[in-house]
């Protein structure tokens, strides 16, 4: 059985890729966390998408195991340096959109159970890796919030984006 957390994170990535691939969604984000990140990671993925386009394009999502193996190590190398913050927790949210968008666009049907399993390879990567980060950060209310909530000007995401193409840049090299 999974922890009340391993479920709230579950809930936000999956709230997160049902935005991401503008499914029907009634009514608002179910949370203030699942709002913001929306606004944020999703306006975030489309620059990030378009500047990596010719890269992306290299790679074939032929299937969900091949989208986890893309994602994991991506994020391997997003966190090789051992820095964590929460521009990079952005990153993952963001980068696991891009991955479902692709497995569409590759024809991958994203049935019910193929979302389930794209939302959980997200979900215990945040888990088994940057969860014990995220509580000693304040977690999502105190820590998330507090960084991007209300904030007009996003500094920090500049940054993230930066950290991405350099990441994109290192992992272009093996694919």
């Amino acid at each position: 059985m999974e922890s009340t957390e391993f479920c709230y994170v579950c809930c936000l990535v999956q709230d997160y890729l049902k935005y991401v691939l503008q499914e029907s969604q009634p009514g608002p984000a179910p949370s203030r966390v699942a709002h913001v990140l929306r606004n944020i990671a999703s306006s975030l993925q489309k620059e990030t998408e378009e500047n990596l386009k010719p890269f992306l394009d290299t790679l074939e999502f032929s299937s969900i195991e091949v989208a986890r193996r893309i994602f994991t190590q991506v994020m391997e190398q997003e966190f090789a340096d051992g820095n964590t913050n929460w521009g990079r927790i952005l990153t993952i949210f963001m980068f696991g959109g891009i991955v479902t968008k692709r497995l569409q666009e590759h024809g991958v049907q994203l049935t019910g159970e193929n979302k389930e399993q794209i939302s959980y390879f997200i979900t215990e990567y945040i888990m088994n890796n940057k969860a014990e980060w995220i509580e000693a950060n304040g977690g999502w209310e105190n820590g998330f919030l507090m960084k991007f909530e209300g904030q007009k000007s996003w500094l920090s995401l500049f940054d993230v984006k930066a950290r991405i193409m350099a990441v994109f840049s290192f992992f272009s090299q093996y694919y």
